[in-house]
């Protein structure tokens, strides 16, 4: 049984694998099962076995990237204050993101230049959006009110927007820059961190 749930996780993978290579080709709308099929090196049997149709592998797909994005997400820095944002626990917290970003970076990046009805980098944003709003309300009776719904976000836009112009420039700014921009960002405001580095 093991060995057949092995063969059954290589195959997925090998699915996966295909849809991202075809995808890196050509417009999602111009895949075929086919197409897929012959990237992963299986026939239409085996697809049509774990999936009813591309448009089910893409939404499975893109649901287990999400998820696995969500369990990455560590937020617990926004409960920091100013003065102790810089403590270390904040700065490895955000950094395990960062890494975990970055393995994923070339899937990423792929993802987020698909035309989807519901955009992939849009689905990140809203996650982390929750995931604040989450960390916001723990331990609270009362749902957040419209100025945390506010502040998460602006702060998921902000930092999915500073991860995304990382990617682009990932060989001129370090990780460590990233996460001192989002540092000082989050101790002394947007305006003062890059009007110094803006001049």
């Amino acid at each position: 049984m093991a060995q057949t749930d092995l063969r059954v996780v290589k195959t997925l993978k090998q699915i996966d694998r295909a849809l991202l290579e075809t995808l890196a080709q050509r417009p999602f709308e111009k895949i075929t099962v086919e197409l897929i099929c012959q990237a992963a090196m299986i026939n239409r049997s085996t697809f049509y076995k774990y999936y009813q149709s591309k448009y089910d592998l893409m939404e499975r797909y893109l649901q287990r990237t999400l998820d696995a994005f969500r369990r990455q997400i560590d937020v617990a820095f926004v409960s920091a204050s100013p003065e102790n944002i810089h403590h270390l626990v904040y700065q490895k917290n955000f950094q395990n993101t960062l890494q975990f970003i970055a393995k994923h970076k070339q899937e990423y990046l792929l993802l987020w230049s698909i035309p989807l009805e519901a955009g992939v980098f849009g689905r990140m944003v809203e996650a982390v959006h929750q995931a604040i709003l989450e960390k916001l309300a723990a331990g609270k009776v009362d749902p957040p009110d419209q100025y945390a719904d506010l502040y998460a976000r602006l702060f998921a836009s902000d930092m999915m927007t500073m991860v995304r112009w990382w990617m682009h420039y990932e060989d001129q700014v370090s990780i460590t820059d990233v996460q001192e921009l989002m540092m000082n960002n989050m101790k002394q405001g947007m305006f003062r961190t890059f009007r110094e580095r803006v001049k």
